[in-house]
Formats: C-alpha cells, sequence, structure tokens
C-alpha cells in the first residue's frame, strides 16, 4: 500500500525530530539523490555525514546536510567538474570531457553578467550551482561544513552564444513556485502519493502563475497574465 503525503506551508523534517535514518530514507531525499545521480553518476548519500533537514512540498524537495568526514573536497572537485569545462583540448582528451551542465550563480568580478547573476548567488548559503535548463533543475550551493542539494520545480537559465541567460518567463515560474514555495510556502498546496519502496507515484503543487509576453514581430504590446497553475509529476 501507498502513503498519501499533503503539504501546506512549512513541512521541512528537522534531525531534531527524526533519527538519522527516517531523514535518509524520505522520498524528497530519494528524488533528489536521483536528479544528482543523473548529472554526476555517483550517489549523492555518500557525501552525507548527518542529514540537517529534509525539505518537503511545497518547498522544493531536497535537503540540507553536512559533509562526511574528508568528503567536501571530492564534491567540490565533482562539482567544479561539470560547471567549468577544462580550458584545453589536451585536458578535454586526459579528463575524458562532458559539456558543462552546471551555471555557477557568481561568476565572479570580471564576467560581463556578475552584477545580476550575484543576486542569484545572495540567498545561497556559499557557492552556489544551478542545472542549466527550464525544465526541473539541480540546485547546489554549500559552504565548509554544509551542502545545500535540492531540485527546482521551474529552471531559468539557458546558454545562448556561450554566455548564460535568464529567460524571463521561467523565472517568474520560479519565483512564483520555487521561491514563494520556500519563503512563503503557506500561498502553495501540495499532494503526493508515495508507494511502498518510498518512491513517488504522483506528486502536484497548486501555484500562483505570472507570465508576461514581451512586444515581438507579430505582436507589439505587452500583455501580462496571471492565474493558477499545477505542477509535478502526474
Amino acid at each position: 500500500m501507498g502513503d498519501v503525503k499533503l503539504g501546506w506551508g512549512n513541512n521541512s523534517k528537522l534531525n531534531s525530530n527524526a533519527s538519522q535514518y527516517e531523514l535518509r530514507m524520505r522520498w524528497e531525499v530519494t528524488t533528489a539523490g536521483n536528479a544528482f545521480h543523473r548529472l554526476f553518476k555517483v550517489g549523492l548519500l555518500r557525501f552525507v555525514g548527518r542529514v540537517v533537514k529534509v525539505f518537503s512540498p511545497p518547498q522544493s524537495i531536497g535537503l540540507l546536510f553536512e559533509f562526511g568526514p574528508g568528503m567536501r573536497e571530492e564534491f567540490v572537485r565533482l562539482v567544479d567538474g561539470r560547471a567549468f569545462p577544462p580550458k584545453t583540448l589536451q585536458q578535454s582528451l586526459r579528463e575524458k570531457f562532458t559539456p558543462s551542465i552546471l551555471i555557477p550563480d557568481d561568476p565572479g568580478p570580471k564576467h560581463r553578467d556578475a552584477w545580476w547573476r550575484k543576486l542569484a548567488a545572495g540567498a545561497a548559503i556559499g557557492a552556489s550551482f544551478r542545472e542549466e535548463g527550464t525544465d526541473t533543475s539541480v540546485h547546489i550551493a554549500f559552504n565548509e561544513t554544509l551542502c545545500d542539494v535540492h531540485v527546482d520545480r521551474s529552471g531559468f537559465v539557458t546558454t545562448k552564444n556561450g554566455y548564460p541567460h535568464w529567460d524571463l518567463n521561467n523565472l517568474l515560474r520560479h519565483m512564483t513556485l520555487d521561491l514563494a514555495g520556500d519563503k512563503l510556502p503557506w500561498v502553495l498546496g501540495s499532494i503526493a502519493y508515495v508507494d511502498k519502496h518510498n518512491r513517488p507515484l504522483f506528486q502536484a503543487t497548486l501555484h500562483p502563475w505570472l507570465a508576461v509576453d514581451l512586444p515581438s514581430r507579430d505582436n507589439d504590446r505587452t500583455a501580462v497574465k496571471v492565474g493558477l497553475m499545477i505542477t509535478g509529476n502526474f
């Protein structure tokens, strides 16, 4: 038999009211771990020393944890390898180069778009990176001891001509879904059905929706649309 999970408000689970085994076995951790494995081909829990918090819907699904002994350095090398491509062909061949799919929120002071990308980095606990694309997006942030790995329901960073760009409507969707779920969770509602193997078979979140249609060749007016939207895995 499965189990129905309803979410409203802040449903994060803390290490103060659940055992480490219970936290590690939660479906939110499994889901974040699967997304992490998709990117890095290694398990997330190998880096986890102590789970501090598990993020549950309507928040973005994921976990906050302390690094296990000696695991931070390996974790940083892993993230850097997907965020910063090798600089030379020889490095690419030696390191079995794979395209970079993580975008650093703060690209450094000399980067042409550093000022606006720092806005995205400001709320993170340290260095932060997000998966490229406009679908679900893995977001990783870490400092010397802690790491936050969660799955945003609306990615908004795309790469064009070698430079990252923010997609306006996906950014608005991210703000009204992921940021609202994290900062104002009482304005969203969610439901999930988890099977006996702790796998979510159904998960949906009801959230505000905001979109802006900018002037184009076929339309010379700016249109703003608002409403409600249901997103998730059905």
